[in-house]
């Protein structure tokens, strides 16, 4: 059975501290009290008062137990719990269109949903029968690893840099492989495949000369400067066929909302990533080839390098090295490259340049002796895997 009692406990106790007026700024959102209203202001912000702005988040610590006075204060644990425990509730959803995080005093806007709307969205087994709630992510998949990230008013409309703008960069010569050549004016171009799972959701070839936007949905007015750029949505879950797999993809999908900026031209692929939640990724650049490679928010990274891989694939062609993979992955929430199977990731996302793509299907066609490097990232004749122990970076 779900856990209602957790549930209308956490709800009856909010109502109880609006109604106190202890808190500022814990207040009802709309007239029919059907919304409420928590502060939510980041630590790192320099008036942030503890005393204050975390004092709803140690209250709840206090009233499950898990605080008493005279132990370490945590506020970052305090308001993990909180929003673990809204998350876990099927008494809450988060209203993200009223949330404000980029004003001098944040907060985030939690409905209260009716019970008859809760049967409606939960699976059933039989009439009025529950399946279990899936516990809270944080929870569920131990210790979530975050990564600093810049205060929200520098974050919510990221300018585009000057360098986004794809530059005429000289010709590289490559003697013995004109191709390179002929190809020249089509590096802007993407070949972009989605994996959710190990099975392949999506495919995309993008066209624009100024990048690609992948994100979870349409951008919103207040990123106009970005609209230059080709949009790329991820697919939707309803394809995935285990439940908690699903449940936990959507989960994180909480925390990818503005996705990734990705950019292609003669000198390589590059990257930047928006999104809160982390991703890591592999490439020809990498420093490291043995431990996971995280993307630092906001920077802009060259994740794979065209002179290089045409440099090393001409030493191929001399007997002189092994036979390069041109692709790029990106995987979001896991850390990678790691130990795990990639069909047991639960979002990757494979980029390669179209010409080079085209390249290296040429050279596959003379190379019997290569032929690995053609298979899907994610092998077809493997079963994809859904681990019960996923660890979920955001």
């Amino acid at each position: 059975m779900c856990d209602r009692n957790g549930g209308w406990r956490l709800q009856q106790w909010l109502t109880e501290q609006i109604d106190s007026e202890i808190y500022p700024g814990l207040i009802w959102e709309n007239e029919e009290k059907t919304m409420l209203r928590i502060p939510w202001k980041h630590a790192g912000k320099q008036d942030y008062n503890q005393e204050v702005d975390a004092s709803i988040f140690k209250a709840w610590a206090v009233f499950k137990g898990k605080f008493k006075e005279g132990d370490k204060a945590e506020q970052a644990t305090w308001k993990t719990r909180l929003r673990c425990a809204l998350n876990k509730s099927p008494d809450f959803e988060e209203v993200t269109d009223r949330s404000q995080l980029d004003i001098s005093e944040p907060y985030k806007v939690y409905r209260i949903v009716p019970e008859e709307e809760q049967k409606c969205e939960c699976p059933c087994l039989g009439v009025g029968q529950w399946l279990p709630e899936p516990p809270c992510i944080d929870e569920y998949l131990g210790i979530i690893k975050r990564s600093p990230s810049p205060p929200q008013e520098t974050c919510r409309n990221p300018p585009i840099p000057d360098w986004w703008v794809q530059q005429p960069n000289p010709a590289l010569p490559l003697n013995g492989y004109s191709s390179y050549e002929q190809h020249h004016s089509g590096y802007s171009q993407m070949v972009i495949s989605l994996f959710y799972g190990g099975r392949l959701v999506g495919h995309i070839t993008t066209s624009c000369s100024k990048g690609c936007w992948l994100l979870l949905s349409q951008p919103s007015s207040h990123s106009e400067k970005l609209y230059t750029l080709e949009h790329a949505q991820f697919p939707s879950t309803d394809a995935i066929q285990n439940d908690r797999q699903k449940w936990i993809t959507r989960k994180l999908f909480r925390h990818l909302e503005r996705g990734v900026l990705l950019h292609s031209n003669k000198q390589g692929i590059f990257i930047k990533r928006l999104c809160q939640g982390r991703v890591f990724w592999s490439g020809n650049t990498m420093v490291y080839k043995d431990r996971p490679n995280k993307l630092d928010r906001d920077e802009v990274v060259k994740i794979f390098d065209t002179n290089l891989f045409f440099r090393e694939l001409q030493q191929y062609y001399n007997n002189q090295g092994r036979f390069l993979d041109s692709r790029v992955m990106l995987c979001f929430g896991e850390e990678f490259p790691d130990t795990v199977p990639l069909r047991c990731k639960l979002i990757l996302v494979q980029v390669e340049q179209l010409c080079v793509r085209q390249v290296v299907e040429e050279a596959g066609k003379t190379c019997s002796s290569s032929p690995m490097i053609f298979q899907d990232i994610c092998a077809t004749h493997q079963q994809p895997l859904f681990r019960e122990n996923q660890q979920i970076a955001v």
